[in-house]
This record gives C-alpha cells, sequence and structure tokens, in this order.
C-alpha cells in the first residue's frame, strides 16, 4: 500500500502574509470586543447613543471658561471692556488686599482704602501689551487657567492710543517681584516680562 503523504512547504512571503493576516485579526478582534464591550455596558446601564453624544464631561474650570465665553460673544465691545476694566480692578483689589494684609500682620499698621493712587508706586510684573481688549483679555486666560490672577489695565501711549498691559501680583518692592519670580520659575521661563511701577 503506498501512502500519498504530501508536504507542504511556505515560502518566507508566504509565511509573513500569513503573519501579518493574523495581526490584523487580532487587532480587529481587539477594536471590535472593546466596542461591543463598551456598547454592551452603556446599554446595561440604560444609556442611550443619544445620550452618549450630548455628555461630555468637563473639569469644572473648562465649563466656566465656556461659560464666560458664551456670555462674551453675547455683549457689545463697550460692554465687554466695562466687564474687563471691572474684573481687573477687583483683581488689582484683591492683590492690594494681600499685599495690605501682609503689611498690617507685620508692621501692625492700619490698612489705608484700596484706591487707585493707594496702588501707585507699588510694582507689578508685565508680561505683554496689547492694542485691544481682546486680544490682551485672550493672553490673559492661558494665566487664568493656570491658576494665576492676571490683571489687565488700560494705559495711554504717545502716538499709539490706548493699550492693554496684562500683569501678575502687586509687590512694595521690586526685590519682593523678583523674589515671585525666582519662586515661580516653572511660569517665568521661556516668558518676556518686565518689573514695572504703577503710577
Amino acid at each position: 500500500m503506498e501512502e500519498n503523504n504530501k508536504v507542504i512547504v511556505f515560502e518566507k512571503k508566504e509565511i509573513i502574509l500569513i503573519l501579518i493576516f493574523v495581526v490584523v485579526l487580532i487587532i480587529t478582534s481587539f477594536t471590535l470586543g472593546i466596542r461591543l464591550g463598551k456598547k454592551l455596558t452603556l446599554d446595561e446601564a440604560g444609556i442611550k447613543d443619544v445620550d452618549q453624544k450630548t455628555v461630555e464631561l468637563k473639569s469644572g474650570l473648562e465649563e466656566d471658561v465656556e461659560k464666560t465665553v458664551e456670555e462674551d460673544s453675547k455683549l457689545t465691545d463697550e460692554e465687554k471692556l466695562k466687564t474687563l476694566m471691572d474684573e481687573s480692578k477687583t483683581r488689582l483689589s484683591n492683590e492690594l488686599e494681600k499685599f495690605s494684609t501682609e503689611d498690617k500682620t507685620e508692621a501692625n499698621q492700619s490698612v489705608a482704602p484700596q484706591t487707585t493712587s493707594a496702588m501707585s508706586g507699588k510694582y507689578t510684573i508685565q508680561l505683554g501689551s496689547y492694542p485691544t481688549v481682546e486680544e490682551a483679555k485672550q493672553f490673559a486666560e492661558g494665566f487664568t487657567v493656570r491658576g494665576y490672577s492676571p490683571i489687565i489695565n488700560e494705559t495711554k501711549l504717545e502716538g499709539k492710543g490706548n493699550w492693554y498691559r496684562v500683569s501678575l501680583g502687586l509687590f512694595g518692592t521690586v526685590e519682593e517681584a523678583k523674589a515671585y519670580i525666582k519662586n515661580e520659575q516653572s511660569l517665568f521661563s521661556g516668558q518676556d516680562y518686565v518689573i514695572t511701577e504703577l503710577k
């Protein structure tokens, strides 16, 4: 009796093609399994496809920024400027209050009322200067998102008109401002800045 044995021999190209086919099959199966598992889990939880499209998880800060952007888009330029100036004055007042509180604890003296003239002679770290409020606000939002409280001041420059300066902090001396910059090295590295005196 003769046995009819046949040996199948594959070439290297064929083996590589088979391996590629197997890898693609594994990746496709894994991806489909994940998607199917996710869909079944969401179905069991009672979450519909419509709900998935409308629900996006965002941090509180992202939601606040979106609300601010939506509110700003409804305002006129004059209202935006007024809102921005009010926010800057509030931030500046808060910084002045912090500074005044520090002075009070150190020297046990009474705190002067918070006025613009009270800020005269104080120092701040200017980060940028822009010809429009929108540009200044957009630049300042980058620092707000990181947890800082930037201040936007309007100033009139000869021959250039009104400009909007974005700055951080309120300091009694240049040395205090330099110490702040040293403590916040990660913020100021690669960032242009100048220490200026408020007038």
